[in-house]
């Protein structure tokens, strides 16, 4: 019985174990695109200076996949790209462990192995520590560094693809790292194209010079940053410069710079305040409205999502629905649709709550052929200038038409006319609504 007991013990273990790390997928089909020639095989180490599992020889990235119970998930995911001076990954600290304490929190993570460094022998932290501080440390890294950008991009490009398949939100999809894994999280906020941007990113303790900063784009993603001052290898003022160049170019950014720490610290406990930092991670994430569970309405997918940037730091989030068998070559009426108060936010979604599905239905959209747009108006404006008296019960609201009417809906106006010289737009036939 003793015996039996013990059986279902390790059945239960196994099976936690198999749900925890659902799957593990291979980021390329083939070879990864510019390291075709690289034969070695991925390894282990567990007996090195640095006291944990390391992963090597990485010469085929993958995601491993830990997905939370059923029915938990929030439809948001992290990527997560571990440590180890560009030459190993730390794999548990700030790996599987992270990925672990996420997933019970409703969250999908993806644990990318990016390409490393070539290690000769197979204890690849001894190499390390003997590089270090020397021009080949320096040269392999410099070669190595942006195959594995480009792996941290593909990820996110990889995870966004396949939303669907984890029951994910394609609009929150983001990214974090740690040390060398920051430098892949962090070169992700500049250079990013539509299938590759993260959604919000949390470089930790990140190796980021100032000369690999890019231009931070009008729509970059919100950033959570988390270092220590004593940081052993120095890299504090890493994590300070990207604070400031988010802050100077007035986007949304979080750091946390705690006295002690060191380097590395990770998912290690150290009865130090740092051993906290992924709940403030967590609570951030709940800040940026990225932990409610979205109830997805898969019928709305027909209205594309796009952005229509109006300014410097004004971008109009919108969706467009295209006439069925939508031939540029013809004209099309078009119609302007303006959503009430309670849907302002920059998801790109709420937009849709009412009157949307009006359009979709398949008589209507077969009799009634009509490109419609939809932007949202962020949180804290208003489509029209507007001036409310709190003294009054109920309050008295008072619209302005005397002036110049506010950036949101300058911006739709801007976004018709762009629309009906690039569409196929019966410039007769433009009306708004809502």
């Amino acid at each position: 019985m003793k015996k039996f007991s013990l059986f279902l013990s390790f059945l239960v273990i196994t099976f936690i174990t198999l749900r925890a790390q659902q799957k593990v997928i291979q980021l390329y089909d083939g070879p990864a695109p510019g390291s075709e020639s690289w034969t070695w095989n991925e390894a282990e180490n567990d007996n090195n200076t640095w006291q944990t599992k390391v992963v090597y020889n990485v010469s085929r990235p993958t995601l491993t996949v830990f997905a939370p119970e059923a029915g938990k998930s929030n439809g948001t995911a992290v990527i997560i790209a571990p440590g180890g001076a560009f030459h190993a990954l730390s794999i548990n600290s700030e790996g599987f462990d992270v990925a672990k304490w996420l997933a019970q929190k409703g969250i999908t993570c993806f644990v990318l192995k990016y390409r490393l460094a070539h290690s000769l022998t197979t204890d690849p932290v001894a190499e390390v520590m003997a590089k270090w501080g020397k021009k080949e440390f320096e040269d392999d890294n410099k070669a190595v560094i942006p195959l594995e950008i480009a792996d941290g991009r593909a990820a996110i490009a990889y995870v966004r693809k396949h939303a669907a398949e984890y029951n994910l939100d394609v609009n929150r999809i983001g990214i974090m790292g740690f040390s060398a894994g920051g430098t892949v999280t962090s070169s992700t906020l500049f250079n990013y194209t539509k299938e590759n941007r993260p959604d919000f990113a949390a470089p930790v303790y990140p190796y980021f010079p100032a000369e690999m900063h890019g231009t931070v784009a009008t729509d970059a993603p919100p950033i959570f940053i988390v270092t220590a001052s004593n940081d052993g290898l120095g890299l504090a003022p890493h994590s300070i410069d990207l604070y400031n160049k988010w802050l100077s170019t007035k986007h949304d950014a979080e750091l946390h710079m705690y006295a002690r720490g060191d380097h590395g610290f990770g998912m290690r406990k150290q009865n130090l305040p740092t051993d906290n930092w992924i709940e403030r991670f967590y609570d951030w994430l709940g800040v940026q409205g990225l932990l409610t569970k979205k109830i997805a309405d898969h019928a709305l997918d027909v209205y594309e999502k796009k952005e229509f940037v109006f300014a410097e730091g004004k971008t109009l989030p919108y969706r467009i629905l295209y006439p069925a068998n939508y031939d540029k070559t013809k004209k099309y009426p078009l119609l302007l649709f303006l959503h009430g108060a309670g849907e302002r936010g920059k998801d790109n979604e709420k937009q849709l709550a009412w009157g949307s599905k009006l359009f979709i239905t398949e008589e209507n959209r077969k009799n009634f052929p009509v490109i419609v747009v939809v932007p949202q108006c962020p949180e804290e404006s208003f489509w029209a200038v507007m001036k409310t008296d709190q003294t009054k019960q109920p309050p008295v609201r008072t619209f302005d038409y005397t002036v110049e009417p506010n950036w949101p809906l300058a911006a739709a106006n801007e976004l018709v006319k762009k629309l009906s010289n690039e569409e196929g737009v019966d410039k007769k036939q433009i009306f708004i609504s809502g």
